[in-house]
């Protein structure tokens, strides 16, 4: 961003990010396991003020194991927003994200997340089981002072839920009303905006829900995008197809551009046949045969010539990071959260250290929250000297569950090295394989 956009956001205070949060019961974690973004101070560019006083961290780093539970925080992280967001029609249906530690089943789950939306600090906190939400509170920070927004306790089955709404939203009773109707026992209160249309004034539900929907994201982006489709709609961006572009000849891929291409398409005869026959709609026997498809393809140089390679052609790791570039985008211009599972697969440890540098050099308002099994990150300055963006992950061998210790709680000295401290074992978080020799025989 230039610095005269830079300014705006300063000035307009637009940040979205999560302060801090925990969990308790949930997938590999039973205790109550936190990740805490809280910074010192302005100590690098890994650091922004959110509000006069408040540092939080950018990026966070998760490492350990296969099967440690790295991912499992991130689908923790992402499944509490789902609880705000996603309402519920049928009292009947379960909640679908809870899936409590398999030694602790029958007791609830909790989850907690201080985060900022627009500028405001909330505070959720949720316990639920697979069928209620057992009892949920959402705090928020109008004039830096803490407020309650709502709170709602589970009263029976088939009851309507206990709900009080805080005084500073100033709510008529009519609107509290159809509000409690409208909350089943099974979503958030928060979710009734995207559930019912209420002619009754509710301003500031409906500016955090959308502020949510529109910023939070499902881990390694929203919905099943494919690279066509995600290419496409950057190329009918005039900024947003220069930055792919601009991205592409950066990653030294030899390619110079992209375009969109339409390609004939081969249906044989027995399975057009076979889908004419088919009791299915119209509409979808015209899409399977199709007589041609949407494709992408690149222009590559050579000193001989330019020439066109098709997407089908690219490397795995070619089309890995086209797909991360979608996130990146968002992040450089306006505010957002994103989750990236095992970032660092497929690409060269150099072009991941070029996508954490972009993002952390031209984002001042927007989180990345990673996993990663690429530990060279651990050996790079700016990591080194600001380890509380890395948390180590690994099982309790007594309880199975995962474990996650913050960079900067281990005690190491400043001139010890991270990476160094990691490889020969220090810091946990690593897998204890055993002999090389196998030995088949009883």
């Amino acid at each position: 961003l230039s610095s005269a956009a830079s300014d705006v956001y300063k000035r307009q205070k637009i940040y979205i990010m999560i302060r801090d949060f925990w969990v308790k019961n949930y997938l590999s974690i039973r205790d109550k396991q936190e990740l805490s973004f809280l910074a010192k101070g302005p100590s690098s560019e890994l650091v922004t003020e959110v509000v006069e006083g408040a540092f939080l961290y950018k990026l966070g780093i998760l490492y350990g194991s296969n099967a440690s539970g790295k991912s499992n925080m991130l689908i923790a992280m992402n499944e509490v927003f789902r609880l705000l967001v996603m309402p519920k029609s049928d009292a009947t249906v379960g909640i679908g994200g809870c899936i409590p530690f398999v030694l602790t089943k029958d007791e609830p789950t909790e989850m907690h997340v201080s985060f900022y939306a627009n500028g405001t600090r909330y505070d959720y906190d949720v316990k639920f089981n697979g069928k209620h939400i057992l009892s949920e509170a959402l705090y928020y920070y109008p004039n830096k002072s803490k407020s309650l927004f709502y709170e709602r306790s589970f009263v029976g089955e088939n009851v309507q839920a206990d709900i009080k709404f805080g005084a500073s939203l100033k709510l008529q009773v009519k609107t509290q009303e159809s509000i409690r109707e409208n909350t089943l026992n099974n979503h958030s209160v928060l979710s009734v905006c995207r559930k019912a249309a209420l002619k009754e004034d509710i301003a500031p539900f409906n500016a955090l829900y959308n502020w949510i929907m529109d910023n939070y994201h499902e881990i390694d982006g929203d919905g099943d995008k494919g690279i066509v489709e995600i290419l496409k709609d950057a190329y009918s961006n005039p900024k947003k197809r220069k930055f792919y572009n601009t991205m592409l000849q950066k990653a030294d891929l030899n390619i110079l551009e992209y375009r969109p291409v339409v390609e004939d398409r081969i249906v044989p005869n027995d399975f057009r046949e076979r889908i004419q026959k088919e009791n299915i709609p119209e509409e979808i026997k015209d899409v399977l045969l199709k007589p041609t498809s949407d494709s992408i393809t690149f222009l590559n140089h050579s000193d001989n010539g330019d020439f066109n390679i098709p997407l089908r052609w690219q490397s795995k790791g070619t089309q890995k990071y086209i797909r991360i570039l979608d996130a990146l985008y968002d992040m450089i211009t306006s505010p957002h959260v994103y989750y990236l599972d095992e970032l660092g697969e497929d690409l060269h440890n150099d072009l991941l250290y070029y996508y954490l540098n972009v993002f952390i050099f031209n984002s001042d308002k927007s989180q990345l929250v990673i996993t990663s099994q690429e530990t060279t990150l651990l050996s790079q300055d700016m990591i080194n000297e600001n380890r509380g963006v890395v948390w180590f992950v690994e099982k309790n061998k007594e309880t199975a569950s995962s474990e996650y210790a913050r960079g900067d709680s281990f005690g190491l000295h400043k001139n010890l090295s991270l990476y160094n401290s990691y490889r020969i074992g220090r810091l946990g978080a690593k897998p204890e394989l055993g002999s090389i020799f196998i030995n088949l025989e009883d």
